[in-house]
């Protein structure tokens, strides 16, 4: 790796690291020949996470979907132009299906979800691409559930979706149960609609294992922060020995 492209990763990686500083813990486990795609994969997911999620203007969020698309497509032909991309093993690897992906949740968030089951429906077609690429990718012993990373995405999304025009994709179902309109929910001190959030994402996660070490340790955070949302605690981060432990625990899951 050329030290222009190594710099450009690193720029990514630590921006990934910043808004997911536990993954830190779990790198910890990794063995040191599978660290740089650690790094890689978890970079290239923040970036389509933030992609999709966090951009105020749902035009830039359309133009960038469509710049990632297009890279995918790319990166099939085995011409990336991105740092992240650039960096990827170059093996057999479904890309295009993750292009057709992006695209399907851009469709699917023109229109509020009814219920949990939809918010998580909408998300299963990207979730589905990208977990097959990152079990290939990983080389996973088994299948990691799609679900997951579909409620690790509406997730991921608390507190600060809560503001953007969709309200982080909570359902009406909730909002109508605690009678809280949209301009309402960015008050996160609602903590009994939060509580009941909490509750059905928890529901849905599958009880399969993940796996990867790179999925086990995500969920293991997910189910982490569920459980302070359940308690009322809100979006207090665990602490450092508690997300070492999650990390280890998903180290110890995976290699058994």
């Amino acid at each position: 790796m050329s030290e222009s492209l190594h710099e450009g990763l690193q720029h990514f990686v630590a921006k990934w690291y910043a808004r997911e500083p536990e993954m830190q813990f779990a790198e910890v486990f990794v063995p040191a020949s599978e660290k740089l795609l650690f790094h890689v994969w978890g970079a290239l997911l923040h970036e389509l996470k933030h992609t999709l999620f966090e951009l105020s203007d749902q035009h830039v969020t359309e133009i960038k979907t469509a710049w990632w698309a297009d890279e995918f497509q790319r990166l099939s032909n085995g011409q990336p132009r991105h740092p992240i991309t650039q960096a990827l093993p170059d093996i057999s690897i479904p890309w295009t299906s993750l292009a057709a992906g992006l695209f399907s949740v851009i469709e699917a968030s023109a229109i509020r979800a009814g219920n949990t089951e939809q918010a998580i429906g909408n998300l299963l077609p990207f979730a589905s691409a990208l977990m097959e690429i990152e079990d290939s990718l990983f080389d996973a012993k088994a299948a990691s559930p799609k679900e997951i990373f579909a409620v690790h995405c509406l997730l991921h999304r608390l507190p600060n979706g809560l503001s953007a025009e969709d309200q982080a994709g909570i359902p009406m179902h909730l909002m109508a149960r605690h009678s809280v309109s949209a301009a309402q929910l960015p008050d996160i001190g609602r903590n009994g609609l939060l509580q009941d959030w909490a509750a059905e994402l928890s529901s849905a996660l599958p009880d399969k294992t993940a796996g990867t070490l790179f999925r086990s340790a995500r969920t293991r955070f997910d189910r982490a922060r569920l459980k302070n949302l359940l308690a009322g605690k809100g979006f207090a981060a665990p602490s450092a020995p508690m997300n070492l432990w999650h990390a280890w625990r998903a180290a110890v899951t995976v290699s058994g």
